[in-house]
């Protein structure tokens, strides 16, 4: 190959735990200012019931601030409607969250019902009967929660916690989009250029294939994790058998095609048995600050 393979210790010494992405960085502050400033400047009624439900119709961000205070998860709380709905006879499927929140806008029965379960909290009837103690132990929402978000620091930190979901699914995006643009800037001139997809012969997705899914010469797969969890596991053995297949193919057909993990963060070397996988399961495994090997892998494989 034109362009070696790192070893994993060169490349866990290339890896960046906690990417610093500065417009993205900025991207995120702004929405953080500017969900503290709408917690600050909202109309809050003195009525407790009218309030609430009025702050939890403005929007589902602002409904989702006060699912931070209650010290629940959202699927936490998804779990505690699905328990309040199983209740009153709805067997159902589970609610998403924006469900949740349309019927908050649209039924007053509901909404009054959701309103009571954060106002009353575990001497709610409804959750005393149907919701284990435990989670009920948890469920604590301030008796002053409109005070308390009239308080600029306090505003945004709550609105930062409440985004921080949003905050690493939208990083793994960016990441993607960077990835994507090195390895355009690599094959600029060539007429190609990485697309997502299902590749049949591997009956699997890529997040880039070039020149294309359906004949690829290099396959892509990109996972930027800060946390952990038990999905890297299951990643690691998807790869497995997604790098297995292209060595087979590979062996049948007399081809050179490249499986490429990109791989960074710090949720991946706290998982260092699942990223030893990820290196050995490739035919090059990068860290972001690796990229500009693409060039040389492309001009090898495309």
């Amino acid at each position: 190959m034109a362009s070696e393979k790192a070893t994993f210790d060169d490349y866990v010494a290339s890896c960046t735990p906690l990417l610093k992405l500065p417009e993205f960085e900025a991207e995120m502050r702004k929405r953080v200012c500017g969900i503290a400033g709408r917690l600050i400047g909202f109309d809050y009624d003195s009525d407790p019931l009218t309030g609430l439900i009025g702050f939890m119709r403005e929007d589902l961000d602002l409904f989702k601030v006060l699912l931070k205070m209650t010290n629940l998860s959202q699927e936490k709380f998804k779990r505690i409607i699905s328990a309040e709905r199983h209740a009153r006879g709805d067997y159902g499927n589970e609610w998403g969250l924006d469900r949740v929140h349309r019927n908050i806008i649209s039924n007053d029965e509901f909404a009054e019902s959701v309103a009571a379960l954060f106002l009353e909290g575990r001497d709610n009837p409804t959750l005393v009967e149907h919701v284990a103690d435990f989670y009920l132990d948890q469920l604590a929402f301030p008796e002053k929660w409109a005070d308390l978000l009239q308080d600029r620091d306090f505003a945004a930190r709550i609105a930062r916690e409440m985004l921080a979901g949003d905050y690493s699914d939208k990083k793994g995006d960016e990441i993607e989009r960077i990835v994507s643009e090195k390895l355009d800037a690599a094959l600029a001139g060539t007429g190609l250029t990485g697309v997502k997809g299902r590749v049949p012969f591997l009956g699997k997705e890529v997040d880039l294939a070039v020149p294309n899914i359906e004949n690829p010469d290099i396959l892509i797969m990109i996972s930027y994790m800060e946390t952990t969890s038990s999905s890297q596991t299951t990643r690691a053995n998807e790869q497995e058998t997604m790098f297995d297949g292209v060595r087979r193919w590979n062996s049948r057909n007399r081809t050179n095609r490249a499986f490429i993990n990109v791989v960074d963060g710090g949720g991946w070397l706290a998982r260092r048995p699942d990223l030893r996988r990820l290196h050995r399961d490739s035919h090059y495994c990068l860290s972001i600050n690796m990229l500009d090997q693409l060039n040389e892998i492309a001009a090898h494989h495309a």
